[in-house]
């Protein structure tokens, strides 16, 4: 680890055997990157810095945090800055740094927080830009002893004396920043609430930057961009059984569908408030090559159709239970709809295994919302039954299929006066096929449906590309002048195929 001598201001190797590892360590946020001082700046031996360097607004700050940790309150060797403490050059180093800055800062004797843009007022304190920035959040957290300084280097608090204004600020626990309660403690969603708020120059750092809020490490690879969110939670998911870490929503997004995972920190912005519930069944979940395994109750609602995977917490005041929306895309494959809302959950009711995409790129989302059938029925038709459960949209009236793979299942439906029947299809290869069967056939296939159409898929003889086919005609128990027709048609504008049910006179069902 190199360190500032707080004496002399000279780039110091702390050895591990050094018998005094006491330092102050300095928070900030970054000016422009020519104002910050370099690790190769301060290789030069102090009394040869040019003038270039001494005059940097950021050798000031390396001057005064030297000047507090040597004063006589503090009487520190050495302070860490990461503007010059860090050899950026060396990408290993840099990896290193970053997964231990949390550490660094929390083993520091004292933090000095200088906030350049506040003066001595409350009002300016709290629209600091320093509780804003992505890293400051664990130099906020990490260290026990926290000492905020104004842009004129006047003392304005600690972390303990301004707790409750920090508090205000930020949604952090007082009981966190009073380190009275482990991190560990507090549900993910809630850890990452506080980071919803807050920006960072590279995209990359706003996961990296939370590393070591969730005890985590993990190499840096820049260029990387959203993924790297995307990776800081499959770590996060390997390390806890937390499954608050799937409760966010997209507040203000347009899209329909989406991953499990979240793709930026903002999602969890109205996660302060959540409640940990104690969890009666273990709930184990983990990473495959076809994204999150799950293992647990899935609630269904009815009007929507979509599965809910509840969360074991609540979120507000009244302690509401809470889940978020899966869309079925396959056999036992899931996507997350509607990611703006987290739906009201009251009890679980199928124990089951499946899997959930982790993330979904636009195109697969838009794929997955164009490879649909609709289903255009008279009112006196009804559903009363979409197997497998979780592809059926009653609103939009679509059944959904799977962007890979493939996915076979039925539609019942009743009427009075007409047998039961159903709708048999078979999407595959970016394609649907079907068949309609009806009463006692129906009966007795459905017992054994899976295996009956293992052997029989080419009963599904009606195709997409057929255009206009009439697969059934279906008379009334007692026969009269109405029958029932089911056609599978083929939209000319869209190329979208849907079936078609309609009432009709029996002469005309005749054509």
């Amino acid at each position: 680890m190199i360190f500032v001598d707080t004496t002399t201001l000279a780039l110091h190797v702390r050895d591990h055997a050094d018998p005094d590892q006491r330092y102050a360590i300095l928070s900030h946020v970054w000016g422009l990157t020519k104002d910050e001082v370099t690790y190769e700046e301060m290789l030069v031996p102090p009394k040869d810095r040019p003038e270039a360097t001494l005059s940097k607004p950021g050798y000031k700050k390396i001057v005064e945090t030297c000047k507090m940790a040597s004063s006589p309150r503090y009487k520190l060797p050495y302070a860490w800055c990461d503007t010059c403490c860090i050899n950026k050059s060396s990408s290993a180093e840099l990896s290193e740094a970053i997964n231990s800055m949390f550490r660094y800062y929390k083993e520091a004797s004292v933090c000095f927080a200088y906030l350049f843009d506040i003066t001595q007022t409350a009002y300016s304190f709290k629209s600091s830009k320093w509780f804003r920035r992505g890293w400051t959040l664990q130099e906020l957290i990490a260290p026990k002893n926290v000492v905020f300084f104004d842009q004129n280097w006047e003392f304005t608090g600690t972390k303990a004396s301004l707790a409750d204004q920090i508090t205000e600020i930020t949604g952090i626990p007082d009981d966190i920043l009073k380190h009275q309660m482990e991190l560990s403690e507090v549900p993910v969603a809630q850890r990452f609430s506080w980071a919803s708020t807050r920006k960072t120059t590279r995209e990359e750092d706003i996961a990296y930057s939370l590393m070591g809020i969730f005890d985590i490490n993990m190499a840096m690879l820049y260029g990387e961009g959203s993924k790297a969110f995307i990776r800081l939670q499959e770590h996060i998911l390997s390390e806890t059984a937390d499954d608050s870490l799937f409760l966010w929503n997209e507040a203000f997004s347009y899209h329909r569908l989406s991953g499990l995972l979240a793709p930026s920190p903002s999602c969890f912005r109205q996660m302060r408030s959540i409640t940990p519930e104690p969890a009666v069944k273990p709930r184990d979940f983990y990473m495959t090559n076809r994204g999150i395994r799950l293992k647990l109750g899935l609630a269904w609602d009815h009007d929507t159709g979509l599965a809910i995977l509840p969360v074991k917490h609540s979120l507000g005041a009244v302690g509401r239970p809470v889940g978020i929306y899966l869309r079925r895309v396959g056999p036992d494959l899931f996507v997350r709809a509607l990611p703006q809302e987290c739906p009201r959950v009251k009890t679980e009711v199928t124990y089951t295994e499946f899997t959930a995409v982790k993330s979904l790129t636009g195109p697969q989302a838009s794929t997955i919302m164009e490879k649909v059938m609709r289903v255009e029925k008279p009112a006196g038709v009804h559903v009363s039954r979409v197997e497998p459960r979780g592809i059926w949209d009653p609103a939009a009236r679509w059944l959904h299929a799977t962007h890979t793979g493939a996915i076979i299942g039925y539609m019942e439906f009743k009427k009075d006066a007409y047998p039961i029947f159903a709708f048999v299809f078979f999407f595959r290869n970016g394609h649907w096929s079907a068949t309609v069967v009806v009463g006692d056939q129906w009966t007795n296939i459905q017992k054994k449906f899976h295996k009956h159409y293992r052997d029989n898929l080419e009963e599904l003889r009606y195709f997409d590309t057929m255009g206009d086919a009439r697969m059934q005609k279906i008379e009334k128990i007692k026969p009269d002048s109405k029958v029932l027709t089911l056609h599978m048609r083929v939209a000319r504008g869209t190329g979208r195929p849907h079936l078609e049910i309609k009432e009709v006179d029996r002469k005309a069902g005749t054509h």
